[in-house]
């Protein structure tokens, strides 16, 4: 029997070694959970490849982790009980009760897999904190940020993705890793993430400053306008502190005065129709103003995933249903609540729609900036896009959780810490010696 010492010193080693191991998982997820490097636009199938078995491995590894948390710590254990992660299981569970009678033999396994993520992003927030989880997602977009790049520069068979617009119009956007939505929606994480890790002193401006530029321009190459509005609102959340300081009030009113004169100059002018026009031009992929007043076909693609829905109310079509049924309407829900109402049906839906609002409440209500920031960006990206509890969880389902489960393991980190405390003070070790024992994994 090792003296408690001893016991204490191991205990702590052991807890940095699998830090370390959770840390490169993180990084591994972020990178290959969305990753479907192909030469053409392609429709979205899941078959095993050497992607896909990177995929699983990365999912194996992440199970075993999470496995080990909840055996041994009361604190993932006591999280996973709290609502947000319940809430999640049940969507999860609901889909799954669709497996007989799913579209997509895929729908199991992608089942399956987010509850695993489910289950390591709690361990992965006790053993890296929130910090440690933010340079770990930072790391993961980064690589894909660099291989993106690389493959529209020098490999355009692979970096291009070309879009089909109405009257056959052609759009190159930037992929390379993935779908250009899912490249954009990458890349303004990254630039939260750099943003938020320079104001914790984490990044100094001389690395901060040329990633951030570098992400800005990989997200306007992959010109997903959600991603570029919903990060926009992100980053201006994460600053939000700023606004209640003397610059910050100085600055808010000097660009409400450039915007109040600009518009009374073009409404004096007469010139308001020709100006929005040009304006809405610019912002579409076609140059065409009618494609963003008409949600770039939203509507129809919103109305199909509806009239699927309305043929299993109750079951739903399980995951990965829209690539199959909805072929020729993006094969996608472009929605979140739609997304997990097709999966799993109309209370699965519900479910999701509680968890957004649960978002919605942390971009206002939560203490700490980055979940402010990555609440807002998940909110606003989850209207258009289904973004969350992908196929293979990558960035967006990591830093949703993470969003959603932070907030409630608090108190569980506070009794663990308490509990260790108490049981080295009884064997009386000094005060200083309970302190720094980390208590994330008991």
């Amino acid at each position: 029997m090792l003296p408690l010492s001893a016991q204490i010193r191991r205990a702590l080693s052991e807890s940095s070694t699998l830090a370390s191991l959770t840390w490169c998982l993180v990084v591994l997820s972020v990178f290959f959970g969305p990753l479907d490097i192909s030469s053409d636009a392609e429709t979205m199938t899941v078959g095993l490849d050497g992607q896909v078995a990177c995929k699983l491995l990365v999912a194996g590894m992440a199970a075993m982790v999470g496995a080990y948390g909840f055996l041994t710590s009361p604190s993932v254990r006591q999280t996973l009980t709290t609502l947000p992660p319940l809430v999640v299981m049940s969507i999860l569970a609901l889909a799954g009760l669709a497996t007989p009678i799913a579209i997509s033999s895929a729908s199991l396994p992608t089942t399956l897999i987010n509850i695993t993520f489910v289950v390591f992003m709690v361990v992965a927030l006790f053993l890296l904190g929130l910090r440690g989880l933010v340079t770990a997602v930072l790391a993961g977009v980064t690589v894909t940020m660099c291989l993106a790049l690389f493959f529209y520069f020098f490999v355009p068979k692979y970096g291009l993705f070309p879009e089909l617009l109405a009257d056959g119009l052609v759009v190159n956007r930037m992929s390379g890793t993935a779908h250009p939505n899912a490249v954009g929606r990458a890349m303004v994480l990254g630039g939260i993430s750099t943003l938020y890790l320079f104001r914790a002193g984490t990044l100094r401006l001389n690395v901060a400053l040329p990633l951030f530029v570098c992400f800005g321009f990989a997200a306007y190459l992959a010109w997903s306008r959600t991603a570029l509005l919903a990060g926009t609102f992100g980053m201006a959340i994460l600053f939000l502190d700023q606004l209640t300081t003397r610059a910050g009030v100085a600055a808010a009113a000097a660009l409400a005065l450039v915007g109040v004169m600009g518009l009374a100059s073009v409404y004096v002018s007469g010139q308001e129709d020709h100006v929005v026009g040009k304006v809405l031009a610019k912002v579409s992929k076609s140059g065409d103003a009618e494609e963003i007043t008409s949600g770039t076909g939203r509507s129809e693609i919103w109305a199909k995933a509806i009239s699927l829905i309305s043929d299993r109310p109750l079951i739903g079509h399980g995951f990965n249903a829209a690539p199959i049924l909805m072929l020729e309407y993006s094969q996608a829900t472009h929605n979140a609540v739609l997304h997990a109402t097709l999966a799993g049906g109309l209370l699965a839906g519900v479910l999701m729609l509680g968890l957004l609002f649960w978002n919605v409440f942390l971009v206002f209500g939560s203490e700490h900036l980055l979940i402010r920031a990555f609440s807002a960006f998940t909110v606003l990206s989850c209207l258009t896009e289904d973004t969350i509890l992908e196929t293979f969880p990558g960035p967006c389902t990591i830093v949703w959780l993470l969003c959603i489960f932070y907030p409630v393991m608090v108190d569980a980190r506070q009794v663990d810490a308490i509990e260790a405390r108490k049981s080295l003070q009884s064997d009386r070790f000094p005060d200083n010696v309970g302190e720094a024992q980390n208590p994330g994994l008991a």
